[in-house]
This record gives C-alpha cells, sequence and structure tokens, in this order.
C-alpha cells in the first residue's frame, strides 16, 4: 500500500510540473507590445593574460583590457531613442626583449532619435543619428582627432522592449513551483505583471530609491491576489523570492520587431581632422526572440559617399543568446565589416569576427566571462601578419555599474 501512495504522490507531482510548464513555455514573446519602455545598463569588464617563456632569451609577456559601456533604450509611442558608450583600454608588451610596454584607447558613442509621426502612420519615423569618437592606436605617440558624424532621414517599423514579459514569466514559474501561488496563470495575468515591471523607474522616481521596493513589490502582490493565485497576496518569502529574481538574477534582453531607415549623413571631421563628403545610409534592425530562453539580433548598416569617387561600407552584426539557467548565458555574435575606399587604386577590406561568450552570474552585479573569438581580415595583401585566422581566448570578471 505505501509502495502504491508513493508512486501516486510522484505521478502527481510531475502532472504539476508539467501543468506549470505548459502554462508559461507556450507563451509568446511578442505577444507583449506596450510601447512604453525604459531599459539602462552600465558594466565594467577585465580581462588579463600573462605567458612567462621557457626561453632566456624571451621576456615575459602579457595583454590587459579593461572595457567599460552604458547602453540605454527609452520608447514611447511617439518617440523612441538608443544610446550606447564604449570605453576600451589595453595595455600590452610581447615576448621581445628589446619592445617597450604599450597601450591604446577608444571612446565611441552612438545614438538615434525616432520621432514617429502618429497621423501618417504609427510606424512611420523620422530620425536623427550620431556619432562621436576618440582614440590613440596601439604604437602611436598621440591620439588622434575626433571623430564627429551625424545624420537625419526617415524610417519605417518599431522595436518592442520584452524583457519585463521575460522577467514576469521567470517570477510566475518560479513563484509556483513554489507553491506559493496556485491556479491557472493566464496570458494576461502575465501581462499586468510584466506592464507593474516595467514602471520600476516610475516607483523610483515617485516613491525614492530606498523606498520604492515595497510599492513595487506590493502591487505585484495584490495582482496575485486580484488574479486569484493567491487568496491573502504573498507572504514574506514570496515577496522575497521577487525581489531576488528581479534584483539579484540577471536577466539578458528580449526585443522582437524590425525597422528599417534612410537618410543622408555628414562627417564633420575624421580621425584625421578633415571633413568628408555627404553619404547615403541605409540601416536595418530586427530582433526575434525564439521561445522564452533565446533571442536573435541582427542589425546591417551600409553607407556610400553621395559625391566624388564612391566608397561602400556595409557592416553586419548578427546575434544569437540562450539563457542555459539563471545564472548561466550563452552569446554568440558574428561580425562582418566590408569597406571600399574611395580611391580605386586600394583593394576592398573585409573583416571577419565569430565570438562565443559564456557568463556565470555570481550575482546579478557580476560575473565570470570566457570569450573565444576569431578574427580573419581579408586585405589581398600577403604576408603582412593578417593572412591566417586570429584566435583569442579570454577570462574575465564582470561588474553591473546599473
Amino acid at each position: 500500500m505505501k509502495k502504491q501512495i508513493k508512486i501516486s504522490l510522484l505521478a502527481v507531482s510531475c502532472l504539476i510540473s508539467v501543468n506549470v510548464a505548459d502554462e508559461l513555455d507556450t507563451l509568446n514573446m511578442t505577444d507583449y507590445k506596450i510601447t512604453d519602455t525604459f531599459f539602462d545598463e552600465a558594466y565594467i569588464n577585465g580581462q588579463f593574460s600573462l605567458t612567462s617563456p621557457s626561453d632566456s632569451d624571451k621576456d615575459t609577456s602579457y595583454d590587459g583590457r579593461l572595457n567599460s559601456y552604458y547602453k540605454l533604450r527609452n520608447m514611447t509611442l511617439d518617440y523612441a531613442q538608443d544610446f550606447k558608450i564604449d570605453l576600451n583600454y589595453n595595455i600590452a608588451k610581447s615576448d621581445n626583449k628589446a619592445d617597450d610596454e604599450d597601450d591604446s584607447y577608444d571612446t565611441l558613442a552612438t545614438g538615434h532619435f525616432d520621432r514617429y509621426i502618429l497621423n501618417v502612420d504609427r510606424n512611420f519615423l523620422l530620425y536623427g543619428s550620431g556619432r562621436f569618437g576618440y582614440r590613440k592606436l596601439m604604437g602611436a605617440d598621440d591620439a588622434d582627432d575626433a571623430y564627429i558624424q551625424g545624420g537625419a532621414g526617415v524610417g519605417y517599423g518599431r522595436i518592442y522592449d520584452a524583457t519585463p514579459y521575460a522577467k514576469a514569466i521567470r517570477v510566475l514559474k518560479d513563484l509556483k513551483e513554489k507553491n506559493l501561488i496556485s491556479g491557472n496563470i493566464s496570458k494576461e495575468t502575465v501581462l499586468k505583471l510584466a506592464a507593474i515591471i516595467s514602471k520600476e523607474s516610475e516607483y523610483i522616481s515617485k516613491y525614492s530609491s530606498r523606498e520604492y521596493k515595497k510599492y513595487w513589490f506590493n502591487d505585484m502582490s495584490k495582482l496575485m491576489e486580484s488574479s486569484g493565485l493567491s487568496k491573502e497576496g504573498l507572504n514574506s518569502f514570496g515577496i522575497i523570492r521577487i525581489e531576488e529574481i528581479l534584483i539579484d538574477e540577471k536577466i539578458f534582453p528580449r526585443y522582437h520587431g524590425w525597422i528599417v531607415r534612410t537618410g543622408v549623413g555628414k562627417i564633420f571631421s575624421n580621425y584625421n581632422n578633415e571633413d568628408e563628403d555627404p553619404t547615403l545610409d541605409i540601416e536595418f534592425e530586427y530582433g526575434k526572440p525564439i521561445g522564452l530562453k533565446s533571442q536573435l539580433s541582427e542589425k546591417a548598416q551600409y553607407s556610400t559617399i553621395l559625391d566624388g569617387d564612391t566608397g561602400h561600407k556595409f557592416n553586419n552584426i548578427l546575434t544569437y543568446s540562450y539563457e542555459l539557467s539563471d545564472r548561466i548565458d550563452w552569446e554568440n555574435s558574428w561580425n562582418y565589416t566590408y569597406y571600399k575606399p574611395t580611391d580605386s587604386n586600394i583593394d576592398d577590406i573585409q573583416t571577419n569576427t565569430l565570438s562565443s561568450n559564456f557568463a556565470y552570474y555570481i550575482a546579478n552585479s557580476l560575473s565570470l566571462d570566457t570569450t573565444l573569438s576569431f578574427t580573419k581580415i581579408d586585405d589581398n595583401i600577403d604576408n603582412n601578419g593578417n593572412d591566417d585566422w586570429e584566435t583569442k581566448l579570454f577570462m574575465g570578471i564582470r561588474y553591473r555599474l546599473k
């Protein structure tokens, strides 16, 4: 008899687990189409490699890299803006005893502002763009001049930030698996919870960064009660679990939709402090969550000079990210660049970079990263040091600033 009871309890447990998976795993990220969303993040990460040679004629070599970036994406029905700034510093010493230590640094800031003309079409937009760069190359004595570029034009399409929806699904999954809520979870409930999660910045603005959590979590608890998932709201353990998931755990961004832009641009100053002819610019951006755990992102940019000796530049970045667990993310990317200089006597240059990164999150603000990358530059010049694929393996620590 005891054996039969054990088997029955196991069967019931399996059915409950399958039911939770069926309810939430069948949801589609593209169901989330709330236009008012705000997302920003800032990271700093460092990587360092040291090689001690067995040959006494060679010196100890090292390569250290420090990278920091800030990314912002703010979207409403009327407008959308995105901004990113990258800061990089590299210090290196070769195994040649005669060589000195060398360093390089670069800063690149890019941004778009899209203004939707709703009386024409809710997806038709006018845009402005900008790019600022400043750098010192390895081996150079001084930094180059600043790079300044601007552009404007028209576009069509819209990108939706479904990250709050992904967070809501993880919260509800966890609460139900721990029997803190019960009953059927409707798509409407998930959407309502995602809407509350997406308004974190509004709660901070209203109640202060010190006090907002109690009101934020309380509204989530009220939703559980009003949706019939909990009779009296969440207990203290349920609130703690929500805080751990939303504050301590990392959930990478989910986007869906597409945008195409076309317009004219102008380089007011390149790294040689020279302006250039106007350009025709075309951009395409696409995002597609695949299931609940992965994200496909595509961004392509093409630019050609409108006057004089025509040149072409094309860049394509394809990224696939997968959530292996609540603490491990796997990101793969392919970065392809084609550059045809205006001087017809110079061959075109093609660069391919393939990279794969595993990030283990010790906490939401700290992760251990392992990155393997392969780079190939095809410039039709033999024996110049880049004929073969360059392979790099880096291990480092990344800290979340925001």
